[in-house]
């Protein structure tokens, strides 16, 4: 049987209602871990979720509404991982004319263990489309992770046509510098993690961080709505991983309230 629970519109998904979201690849979604009915950051993946049906549809997400079908798939699951999708239901690849019929795709999946281990990541230049959004095109970025594998790496890191480290293939990427945070410059998704973390320390920084730079650091770090772990190297550059420097990050974190679902 499937951990999988699917809601579409708040109500339990059927196969043809899930073929309806393969169909044209043009959404967006967010992705956050649910412990004890709350998630940290609730209201910033709604109002990220909200904004980007505004600016990719032309049209209006009700929150609250989306709260109650969340509350209902979570029904009987206090810890969850969660990922909800919006497209338009009433447009496909030949006709995206009228006005979108906005449908949501709730998947909630048993929740996930913290990342904790070192990584490695090979950077690669590639500059996301829309990068502001978290959309559904994530082909090169799977693609990119593979490929990093293949070359013995871990993960892949993304760095502009300049020379400047963005994001990583699904995280956002920070360093320590002392006991400053400093978070990469570059076009990138605005990650609810990183931000949560850039809210939380008045003295972070953002900076244009190359490779080579990674050098000049006290450490390198990864975070996503699952968690925050150690990079030790990025390319040829070597990091000090500093296990008391990742866990009072974690610590900082954790000390961020949850919201209620």
């Amino acid at each position: 049987m499937s951990t999988t629970r699917a809601c579409i519109d708040g109500e339990p998904a059927d196969v043809e209602a899930l073929a309806g979201f393969t169909r044209t690849g043009y959404g967006h979604f967010t992705t956050m871990q649910v412990r004890q009915g709350a998630v940290r950051g609730l209201d910033l993946h709604l109002i990220r979720l909200q904004a980007a049906t505004r600016a990719l549809f032309g049209g209006r997400l009700d929150i609250e509404a989306l709260r109650g079908d969340l509350r209902r798939a979570l029904e009987g699951r206090a810890d969850a991982a969660v990922r909800i999708s919006v497209v338009a239901g009433n447009w496909n690849a030949r006709s995206m004319s009228g006005a979108a019929r906005i449908r949501t795709l709730i998947l909630v999946d048993p929740p996930l263990p913290e990342p904790r281990e070192p990584v490695r990541l090979r950077s690669f230049m590639h500059e996301r489309y829309l990068p502001r959004f978290k959309h559904l095109g994530s082909f090169e970025l799977f693609h990119l992770r593979r490929q990093a594998r293949i070359q013995g790496f871990d993960d892949a890191v993304l760095r502009t046509r300049e020379g400047f480290l963005s994001e990583g293939a699904t995280f956002s990427l920070g360093f320590f510098s002392g006991n400053t945070l400093v978070w990469t410059q570059a076009p990138q998704l605005d990650g609810i993690t990183r931000r949560l973390l850039m809210q939380s320390d008045p003295r972070a920084q953002v900076r244009e961080i190359s490779p080579e730079d990674a050098r000049g650091f006290d450490g390198a770090f990864c975070c996503h709505s699952g968690g925050i772990w150690p990079v030790s190297r990025i390319d040829e550059v070597s990091i000090t991983v500093d296990e008391a420097r990742i866990e009072a990050l974690r610590a900082r974190l954790a000390e961020i309230p949850m919201q209620a679902v």
